[in-house]
C-alpha cells in the first residue's frame, strides 16, 4: 500500500483546504514533515488514521453520541465557529491485493452535530453498492484495525508497550492481528447456537421451567429500566434545579450578598482599625510635642549653633588672657618685664571679641544639650514623626475602603427574600436527590434479581444440554468450539514464537548497547513479555530507561507487522523525542529507511535536525514544514524543512 495523497478541509489546526502530495520516489520511502509542537502533526496522523479507521480510530467503543462529539473536536474553530462548517478528509493510496494494483480514494465529510458520511472510490468508480458500515468494513479488509495501530503510531505515546506487564496490550493487538477476533465470535455464535438447540430438543419440563424464569427475568428488567427511566427524570429535574440555583446564586450575589456575607466582618475590622489609628495619633502627638519642632528649623539652628560655638571660643580667649596675665604678676625681674609687656600685648590680642559677636548667656552643658537636640534627636523625632503619619495614611486609606464595602452591602431584611429562595431551591433539590437515589435503588435491586435469575438460566441450559443427548449437529457444534480452541492455541503459539524472533532482529539493530545478548519469551497464555540478558537472568522492564521503553516498544511493532504479512506505509508521530543521540542514530540509520516502502515522518526541529537530515538524503523523497500562524490561529504546510527554504510544490 501505498499513500499517494491527502487533503483535509477544516480539520483540527488546518483551516480551509490544503492538499499534501505523500506518494515516495522509487527507492526513497521518507516523507518527512518538520513542525514545532502544536504546529499540526499529530493532526496528520489523526487524518490518516482517521480516514482509514473511522470510528476504530478512537479509543474505546464509542456509542454514536460519543463518537459525535469526537467528531465536533476535528472540526477547526480558528474563528470561534464550528456550528454551520462540513469538514472533510480524502486519503488516495494503491493497494495491490491478489497480485492486482487498485487506486482507492476515501472521503469522509461531516458537520457538527451529525455522524460522518463515507465514500470509497476504486479506479475512479463510486462503490455506490456499499452503505455506511459496509464500506468501513471494506476498509477493515484492507487495513485491520490491530494493524493500523502497528504502523500509525505515536513515538511518544508507545512505550506503554514496554511498560505493560499484564500482556493486555500485547494480547489485544496479537489476536487482532492474527484475526482470532473473528474466531472469538464464532465461537459465541455456536455456542448461542447450542444453547437454542438445547431448549428445542429439552424435556418439556425443562423447558417450562426455563421459559417461566426468562420471563420472570425479562419482567425484572421491564421493571428495572422503567425505574432506570424514572430516575432519569428525577435526574433532570435535579439538572434543572442545578440551573435555578446558578441563578439564584447570582441574583443574590448581584443584589449585594457577596458584601453582606462579609459585612460584619469588615465593620469589626473598621472599629479595630480606628482604635489602632487612636493609638498612633497619641503617639505621633507625643513625638510632636518633643524634640519635632526642632527638626522644622534645621537649617537656622545650625547658624545658631555656630553662634554659639564662637561665643564659647571667644570667652576662653579671654580667660586664657586673664589667668596669663596673673601667672605673669608673680615675676618681677627687670629682663622678664619687657617680655611680659609684649605677651600680654598678644593675647590682648587674641582676646579680642569678633566682629558682630553675639553673646549668650549658656554654660557648657547647655550648649553641649541644645547640639545633641539639634543634631540628634530632633532628626529622629522627625523620623519617627514621618512613618507614624505614613502609617496614618496607609490605615486611614483601609478605614474608607473598608467603610466603602460596608456601605455597599444591603441590610438583612433586602436579601432575605433571595436568601429564603435560595434556600427553597436547595431544599427541594435535597427532597429530589433522595427520591432519585432510592429509585435508582430500587433499579439496582431488580436488575441484581434478573441477573440472579440470569445465573439460574444458564444452570438451566446446562442441565437442558445433558438432556439434549447426541443428536449430530450439536456434537459437530460442540466439537468445532473444541477445534477451534485448538486451532487458536497452536496459532498463536507459531505465530509468538515468529514473533520472538523477529523482535530480536529488530532490537539488535536499534538498541545502541551492541554488546547486550537480549532475548525474550513471550508467554502463550498471558502474553506477558519477559526479557532474558546473555546471563539468563530476567530484566525488569520498569527499569528500562523511557528511551529504552521506547525502543523496546518500536522493536515489537516492528516485528508484529513483519508477522502480518502485509506491506503498509509506516507514519510516525514525534519519532525521536525520548530517546538519546545513539538511540536516535540507530533509528535514523537502520529503522527509518527500511521500515516500509513508504514512511512518513512527523518531526520537530530538535529531533530530525540537520546531522540526520544529511544521513538519510539518499532515502528521503520529499521535505514539508508544518507552520502555524499566531494571528490566523490555523496552520499551512509547504515544501521545505525548518532551515531550509525551497519552492513550495504541495498544498
Amino acid at each position: 500500500m501505498i499513500i499517494n495523497k491527502l487533503r483535509l478541509n477544516n480539520f483540527r489546526v488546518f483551516a480551509g483546504r490544503h492538499e499534501i502530495d505523500l506518494k515516495p520516489q522509487k527507492h526513497k520511502p521518507i516523507i518527512l514533515f518538520g513542525g514545532l509542537n502544536g504546529a499540526g502533526k499529530t493532526s496528520i496522523l489523526t487524518a490518516i488514521r482517521f480516514a482509514l479507521l473511522g470510528r476504530q480510530a478512537f479509543s474505546g467503543n464509542l456509542s454514536n453520541p460519543a463518537f459525535i462529539g469526537e467528531l465536533q473536536k476535528l472540526i477547526n474553530n480558528s474563528d470561534g465557529k464550528t456550528d454551520n462548517k462540513r469538514a472533510y478528509l480524502e486519503l488516495e493510496f494503491d493497494y495491490v491485493r491478489q497480485g492486482v494494483c487498485y487506486s482507492y480514494c476515501v472521503k469522509r465529510q461531516w458537520q457538527y452535530g451529525k455522524i460522518d458520511e463515507l465514500v470509497i472510490v476504486e479506479d475512479g468508480v463510486e462503490k455506490f453498492e456499499l452503505n455506511y458500515e459496509q464500506a468501513q468494513a471494506f476498509l477493515i479488509e484492507l487495513i485491520p484495525a490491530g494493524i493500523a495501530d502497528l504502523v500509525f503510531f505515536d513515538g511518544e505515546k508507545i512505550a506503554e508497550l514496554a511498560e505493560d506487564n499484564s500482556g493486555i496490550i500485547l494480547q489485544h493487538a496479537v489476536k487482532r492481528l492474527l484475526g482470532l477476533d473473528i474466531v472469538t465470535r464464532l465461537k459465541e455464535d455456536l455456542r448461542i447456537y447450542l444453547r437454542k438447540a438445547g431448549i428445542a430438543a429439552s424435556e418439556e419440563k425443562l423447558k417450562e421451567q426455563y421459559h417461566e424464569l426468562e420471563a420472570e427475568k425479562d419482567e425484572l428488567l421491564s421493571q428495572a429500566l422503567l425505574k432506570r427511566n424514572e430516575a432519569d427524570l428525577i435526574f433532570n429535574s435535579i439538572t434543572e434545579l442545578n440551573s435555578k440555583i446558578t441563578l439564584a446564586e447570582q441574583e443574590l450575589l448581584s443584589g449585594g450578598g457577596a458584601w453582606a456575607a462579609s459585612r460584619e466582618d469588615t465593620q469589626q475590622s473598621i472599629d479595630l482599625n480606628i482604635q489602632n489609628k487612636a493609638v498612633l495619633e497619641s503617639r505621633l502627638q507625643h513625638e510632636l510635642e518633643g524634640d519635632y519642632a526642632l527638626s522644622l528649623a534645621q537649617k537656622t539652628l545650625t547658624t545658631l549653633l555656630t553662634e554659639i560655638t564662637k561665643t564659647q571660643d571667644s570667652a576662653k580667649k579671654v580667660a586664657f588672657k586673664n589667668q596669663l596675665n596673673g601667672f605673669l604678676d608673680q615675676y618681677s625681674s627687670k629682663d622678664f618685664f619687657a617680655l611680659r609687656a609684649q605677651l600680654l600685648e598678644a593675647a590682648d590680642d587674641y582676646s579680642q571679641p569678633g566682629a558682630n559677636l553675639i553673646s549668650f548667656d549658656l554654660s557648657e552643658q547647655q550648649s553641649a544639650l541644645l547640639h545633641a537636640q539639634v543634631n540628634q534627636q530632633a532628626l529622629i523625632s522627625s523620623q519617627n514623626a514621618k512613618e507614624l503619619k505614613l502609617e496614618l495614611v496607609k490605615l486611614q486609606s483601609t478605614i474608607e475602603n473598608a467603610s466603602i464595602n460596608v456601605s455597599r452591602a444591603p441590610e438583612q431584611e433586602q436579601l432575605q427574600v433571595s436568601f429564603d429562595k435560595l434556600r427553597l431551591l436547595e431544599k427541594e433539590k435535597s427532597t429530589f436527590v433522595k427520591e432519585y437515589k432510592a429509585i435508582l435503588f430500587d433499579a439496582k435491586t431488580l436488575f441484581k434479581s434478573a441477573q440472579d435469575l440470569t445465573s439460574k438460566l444458564v444452570k438451566l441450559q446446562k442441565e437442558m444440554k445433558t438432556a439434549f443427548g447426541e443428536e449430530d449437529s450439536a456434537i459437530r457444534a460442540s466439537r468445532t468450539i473444541t477445534l477451534l480452541d485448538e486451532f487458536s492455541n497452536e496459532l498463536v503459539k507459531l505465530k509468538l514464537t515468529e514473533i520472538e524472533t523477529k523482535f530480536i532482529e529488530s532490537y539488535k539493530k536499534l538498541n545502541r548497547k551492541e554488546d547486550v545478548k537480549l532475548n525474550i519469551s513471550i508467554d502463550p497464555h498471558s502474553y506477558n513479555v519477559v526479557l532474558v540478558d546473555d546471563f539468563g537472568n530476567n530484566i525488569d522492564k520498569n527499569g528500562l530507561s523511557a528511551g529504552e521503553k521506547q525502543i523496546f516498544a518500536i522493536a515489537m511493532l516492528d516485528a508484529l507487522a513483519s508477522v502480518s504479512g502485509k506491506k503498509l506505509p509506516v507514519v510516525i508521530d514525534t519519532p525521536l523525542g525520548r530517546l538519546d543521540s545513539n538511540h536516535r542514530d540507530k533509528l535514523v540509520q537502520h529503522y527509518f529507511p527500511n521500515a516500509s516502502e513508504q514512511v512518513i515522518i512527523l518531526s520537530t526541529d530538535t529531533e530530525v535536525n540537520e546531522q540526520y537530515i544529511g544521513q538519510m538524503k539518499d532515502s528521503i523523497s520529499c521535505k514539508y514544514d508544518i507552520s502555524f500562524d499566531q494571528v490566523t490561529k490555523t496552520s499551512s504546510v509547504s515544501a521545505g524543512y525548518f532551515w531550509e527554504k525551497e519552492e513550495v510544490s504541495a498544498i
